[in-house]
C-alpha cells in the first residue's frame, strides 16, 4: 500500500555561522534583543566565533546585564587574546562592577597591544589619578590628548 505522498525533498542546509553573526551586526540598532538572538545562534554554530562574543557581550553590557557581559568578553579573549578591543571591553565590565585593579590590568593589556587605543589611554587615566598614581595618570592623559587631538591642516610634528 503506498501512500501517495510525492517525491522525497532534498537535504537542506541550516544558516551558517557567519550568517547569523552578519544578522546580528545588521540588527543592533534597529532591534538590539534580536540581534543578540543572531549572535547566541551565531556562537551555537560555532563556539569560538570571537567577533559574536564581543558584540553579545557589548549588547548586554547595554542592557545592563554585566556579569553575562564579562562571560562573553572572557570568551571571546579565549578565541582571539591578541586584540586589543577585548582586552578594553573587558576592562568596562570589570570597572562597572567596581574591580578597579582588574581593570588597570585589562587596559594596561589593550594598551599592550595598541599604544594607540585612545579610549583604553582615558579610562586608564582616570583610574590611576583616583587610585593615587598622579604620575601615571598624566601620561595616560597626554597621550589621549595626543591622539584624540584633530589635526592641523598646514601644520607638521
Amino acid at each position: 500500500m503506498t501512500l501517495g505522498l510525492g517525491p522525497r525533498f532534498g537535504l537542506r542546509r541550516g544558516r551558517r555561522a557567519a550568517d547569523w553573526y552578519e544578522q546580528g551586526y545588521a540588527l543592533e540598532e534597529s532591534d538590539p534583543v534580536a540581534a543578540a538572538a543572531a549572535y547566541e545562534r551565531a556562537i551555537a554554530g560555532l563556539p569560538d566565533l570571537a567577533d559574536a562574543h564581543n558584540n553579545l557581550g557589548r549588547l548586554l553590557h547595554e542592557m545592563g546585564d554585566v556579569v553575562a557581559a564579562e562571560g562573553h568578553y572572557r570568551l571571546a579573549l579565549c578565541a582571539h587574546g591578541e586584540l586589543a578591543l577585548y582586552w578594553f571591553n573587558l576592562g568596562v565590565a570589570l570597572e562597572d562592577q567596581a574591580r578597579v585593579a582588574e581593570a588597570i590590568a585589562c587596559y594596561e593589556r589593550a594598551l599592550a597591544l595598541d599604544a594607540t587605543f585612545a579610549d583604553a589611554h582615558f579610562n586608564l587615566a582616570r583610574l590611576l589619578e583616583r587610585a593615587g598614581g598622579v604620575h601615571g595618570a598624566v601620561r595616560h592623559l597626554a597621550r589621549y590628548r595626543a591622539l584624540t587631538r584633530p589635526l592641523q591642516h598646514g601644520t607638521q610634528r
